[in-house]
C-alpha cells in the first residue's frame, strides 16, 4: 500500500512539473512576441525597446536552466532578425548585427544559467548545513547527530554513502562510561590510537561495517587524514593505501574522500563519503563536507562536554547513594541490588534503551532522600518515633528535591517520588493507587521490594530468593502490580535455569 501510494505521489508530482514547464514555456513565448511588437512599435532595432528581449532570456535561465535559457535565447535572437533596422525606412539589418545578437544572448542565457546555478548550489548548501546545525544544538546524543550528519552528506553530493570513525583514544569512545554504567571505566582499554571505531554511517550495509578492524598501522590512507589533510582516492578498489579493498568492490564503493574530525589542534576521527562510481570530488564538494566535518567534531566536543557534566554529578550523588546506605550494613548495596533487579524486569518487559536509562538512573538514586534521615530510622531499628515516621515517608519527596535542580535527571523524578505506592493506594507520599502510579515507580516498587526481603534488618533475617518470590506473589495486587510481578517472577525463573 505505502509504495502504491508513494507511486501515485510521485507521478502527481511528475504532472505537476510537466504542467509547470507547459506554463512557463507558453509564458515566455507570450511576452517575446510582446517585446517584438513593442520593439516593431518602437522603430526596430535601432530603438530602445529591443534590450527588453534581455527579460525573457533572464527568466528563461532562472526558471528552466541552460536549456531554457539557450532556447529562449536562440528564440529572441530569431525574432529580433526579423524587425528591421528602421521601420520608416524599412531598412533590412545587416548580417553582422545579426550574429552579434545571437552570439550576445546566447552568452547572457549562459552565463545567467549558471550563475542562477551557482545561488541555487549555495542555497541548498545553507539549507544543509543550517539543519545540521540545529540537530547538533538540539541534541546532546552523539549517535543521533553523527547519523543525520553522514545522510545530509550523502543527499548533497548524491553520493553512495558515508561513514564517521572516532579513534579509539577519542574521550568520547575510549572509556564508552554513561552514567548508567559508571563501572564503565573499568573496561579493557584498546590500544592507543590504533584503531578507528564506527560512530554512526548511512547507505552501508552491516555485512561491510562488520569487515574487520580498521587499525591505523594498516591503513596509510587513515593515517595521512589523520595528519590533518583531505585525501581523495579515485579507485579504492586499485589503491594500495585502501584497506579492503576487495570489500569495498562488493559493497560497489569506488571514489572516496576523506576529511579529518579536529577540534583546535587535535584530530580524533575520519569522515568518509563514497561515490559508487569514479567521481573528480569538486572544490564545492570539499568545501561543504568539511563543513559537516566541522559540525561533526562540533558535535563530539559538545557530548563529550555533556557527558562530562553529566559525569561529575552522577559520581557525587552515586557516592552520596553509597555513604548514606553506609549507615546500616542491612542497606549497604542496596542501590545496586535493586538496579540490577530493575534492569532485569526492564528486559523482561521489552522496554526502549531510553527507558532502560531512566530507569537505571532512578533505581540507584530512589534513596538519596534518606539523606535527611537520622541513623536510627535508616537502620529501620526499634521502634520509630512519630517524627522519625514522617520523615521516613518523607524521603521520597527530599529525593526528589536533590534531584530535581538537575535538568538531564528530570525524566526519574516520577519512579523516585512514586517508588513506595502501593497498587491497593494505602502508599506514601500521596497515595496514588492502580495505574495512576506511574509505570518505572511501579518497576521499581517491585525490584526494591525484592531487595527488602531478602535483605532483612535488624530483628528479621532476610528471606530465601524462594520465600521472597512467595512473598511477592502474595502481595501482588495490594502492594504491587500483579502484572509486573508475573512478569518478574517468570524473568528470575528463567534466569535461573
Amino acid at each position: 500500500m505505502r509504495r502504491i501510494l508513494a507511486t501515485a505521489a510521485k507521478q502527481r508530482r511528475s504532472l505537476w512539473h510537466r504542467r509547470r514547464g507547459v506554463l512557463i514555456g507558453l509564458g515566455l513565448g507570450l511576452m517575446l512576441a510582446f517585446v517584438t511588437w513593442v520593439a516593431y512599435l518602437d522603430g526596430g532595432t535601432q530603438g530602445s525597446f529591443i534590450h527588453f528581449f534581455y527579460i525573457p532570456i533572464v527568466l528563461a535561465s532562472y526558471l528552466l536552466g541552460d536549456v531554457g535559457g539557450i532556447v529562449t535565447a536562440f528564440a529572441a535572437a530569431l525574432l529580433a532578425a526579423f524587425l528591421p533596422l528602421d521601420v520608416t525606412g524599412d531598412t533590412s539589418q545587416p548580417l553582422k548585427d545579426i550574429i552579434i545578437r545571437v552570439i550576445l544572448f546566447y552568452f547572457i542565457g549562459v552565463v545567467t544559467a549558471r550563475l542562477f546555478a551557482k545561488l541555487d548550489e549555495r542555497r541548498e548548501d545553507a539549507s544543509s548545513l543550517l539543519e545540521v546545525s540545529r540537530t547538533v544544538n538540539a541534541s546532546l546524543r552523539p549517535g543521533q547527530v553523527l547519523r543525520t550528519i553522514a545522510e545530509t552528506a550523502v543527499h548533497i553530493t548524491a553520493a553512495k554513502a558515508c561513514s564517521i570513525r572516532l579513534l579509539s583514544t577519542a574521550p568520547a569512545v575510549q572509556q564508552r562510561r554513561s552514567l548508567g554504567n559508571p563501572a564503565g571505566a573499568a573496561e579493557q582499554p584498546r590500544s592507543l590510537g590504533d584503531e578507528l571505531i564506527p560512530a554512526a554511517s548511512y547507505g552501508l550495509s552491516l555485512d561491510y561495517l562488520a569487515k574487520g578492524p580498521l587499525r591505523l598501522s594498516e591503513s596509510p590512507l587513515d593515517r595521512e587524514v589523520l595528519a590533518g589533510r583531505s585525501v581523495s582516492i579515485l579507485d579504492v578498489r586499485h589503491d594500495p593505501r585502501f584497506r579492503y579493498r576487495e570489500e569495498a568492490a562488493t559493497e560497489g564503493l569506488v571514489s572516496v574522500l576523506c576529511l579529518p574530525l579536529r577540534h583546535g589542534e587535535e584530530v580524533f576521527g575520519v569522515l568518509r563519503v563514497y561515490s559508487g562510481t569514479r567521481h573528480y570530488w569538486s572544490r564545492r564538494e570539499v568545501r561543504l563536507l568539511q563543513a559537516f566535518a566541522d559540525q561533526a567534531s562540533i558535535a563530539i566536543y559538545n557530548a563529550r562536554l555533556h557527558e562530562g557534566l553529566r559525569r561529575s554529578y552522577w559520581e557525587t550523588v552515586s557516592a552520596l547513594a553509597r555513604a548514606i546506605e553506609a549507615k546500616d550494613p542491612y542497606t549497604m548495596g542496596h542501590s545496586e541490588r535493586v538496579t540490577d533487579y530493575a534492569l532485569q524486569l526492564g528486559r523482561a518487559l521489552a522496554l526502549s534503551p531510553e527507558q532502560m536509562e531512566i530507569l537505571r538512573f532512578s533505581a540507584t538514586l530512589h534513596d538519596i532522600g534518606k539523606i535527611g534521615l537520622t541513623d536510627e530510622s535508616v537502620a529501620r531499628s526499634g521502634h520509630l518515633d512519630m517524627s522519625d515516621e514522617i520523615l521516613v515517608r518523607m524521603h521520597p519527596l527530599i529525593g526528589i528535591s536533590i534531584l530535581q535542580p538537575v535538568e538531564f535527571l528530570a525524566p526519574t523524578l516520577d519512579a523516585v517520588r512514586y517508588h513506595h505506592e502501593r497498587w491497593d493506594g494505602k502508599g506514601y507520599p500521596e497515595g496514588l493507587a492502580g495505574e495512576q502510579i506511574p509505570f518505572l515507580a511501579r518497576v521499581l516498587a517491585v525490584a526494591n521490594l525484592c531487595d527488602r526481603l531478602q535483605t532483612g534488618s535488624p530483628g528479621r533475617p532476610g528471606f530465601s530468593p524462594r520465600e521472597a518470590a512467595r512473598e511477592l506473589q502474595r502481595l501482588a495486587g495490594s502492594a504491587l502490580d500483579p502484572n509486573l510481578v508475573d512478569v518478574f517472577l517468570h524473568a528470575l525463573t528463567a534466569a535461573a535455569q
